[in-house]
């Protein structure tokens, strides 16, 4: 048996680290020894690339997925078979430390053939992986020191919610209106895929308003619902895209008698600042690079924003009552009937 092994350190989570090696479509933008890998790495996948290391052969790569622990292992077997062959088994460990991760890189050789292959690990293989744990660690570092836009309203003043404001779309003409006739609440940044973001954010800005207290004042018939079959309705615009209102249909959900709303459509300064920032993890769902998820919670955290892949605290612990208010009420009605 033969084996190479490498070190390095890191200054990004291993999330990061993960999401880079994870991601085999990116591997052509960046990766000198893999430009090309593809398939899907889990458990007991097959996939194919080319392994190119400088003054080697290059033969074609078609490894299985030996393990599979995200952010933490990944491992695959390529096996060239005959008497003079053997196996090949790259791992990749991630190992937390106090500035980011430590990423162990080996791969263990064995059969027939290895102990021919001793001269060539160490001359040519071993300097190939050094090499390219240089690019992975400046690639995660890149990655995770990034600046990222999430909203506009991280930058707001911070300030008590206005009794009254107007909402108005973004159209220059016979512009969409909704007049609020009380505060808002639960002003928050929203990741997930349902809520309207403005143009080149990351997050949607969303908060709530008793019902009876937003009324459509203007421009009413631009007006549609973006899915009507959904628990909140919302309606947007249809000339330039704004969602002007969400509204809850259903007597038994945990939202009803609220309506959704954007805040940053006032066309006054008249809330402050998000008070969380929630499904923060929907947006690698939406399609944005898992990669990106470090640079999202650093500036959160920067901008003293708490961030959870849900509502907040508050909201579920209403939520959770709620539900058990709901089936408590269903259960009495059902024994009296």
């Amino acid at each position: 048996m033969q084996q190479t092994e490498s070190t390095i350190d890191i200054v990004a989570t291993p999330q990061t680290v993960w999401a880079i090696l994870d991601d085999l479509p990116s591997y052509p933008e960046w990766n000198p020894i893999l430009p090309r890998l593809e398939g899907r790495t889990t458990l007991g996948e097959i996939v194919s690339g080319d392994l190119v290391i400088p003054n080697m052969p290059t033969p074609p790569l078609t490894p299985t997925i030996t393990r599979v622990v995200a952010g933490r292992e990944l491992r695959w077997l390529s096996v060239f078979p005959g008497e003079e062959g053997f196996s090949a088994e790259h791992i990749f460990i991630l190992e937390p430390t106090a500035t980011g991760t430590r990423v162990i890189h080996r791969e263990i050789f064995d059969g027939p053939a290895a102990p021919h292959l001793a001269e060539a690990i160490q001359h040519l293989v071993h300097p190939a992986y050094v090499a390219f744990d240089q690019v992975l660690k400046a690639r995660a570092e890149q990655k995770a020191g990034q600046k990222v836009s999430l909203h506009p309203a991280i930058d707001a003043e911070d300030r008590e919610a206005a009794s009254t404001a107007t909402l108005r779309c973004h159209c220059s003409n016979d512009p969409v209106e909704v007049t609020l006739e009380a505060p808002i609440a639960h002003n928050h940044l929203c990741g997930c895929s349902r809520c309207w973001k403005p143009q080149g954010a990351l997050l949607a800005q969303t908060a709530v308003v008793a019902s009876d207290a937003a009324r459509v004042t203007a421009a009413e018939h631009k007006l549609a619902a973006v899915d009507p079959d959904a628990a909140i309705v919302r309606f947007a615009c249809e000339a330039c895209g704004a969602h002007m209102l969400g509204v809850v249909e259903q007597p038994e959900h945990h939202f009803y008698g609220l309506t959704f709303v954007h805040p940053e459509l006032s066309i006054e300064p008249a809330f402050g600042r998000p008070e969380f920032a929630g499904f923060v993890s929907s947006i690698i769902e939406n399609g944005e690079s898992a990669s990106i998820s470090e640079a999202v919670h650093r500036a959160l955290h920067e901008a003293g924003i708490p961030a959870y892949d849900a509502f907040s605290p508050e909201i579920m612990d209403i939520i959770a009552y709620h539900k058990r208010k709901i089936a408590s009420t269903t259960s009495h009605r059902s024994s009296i009937a």
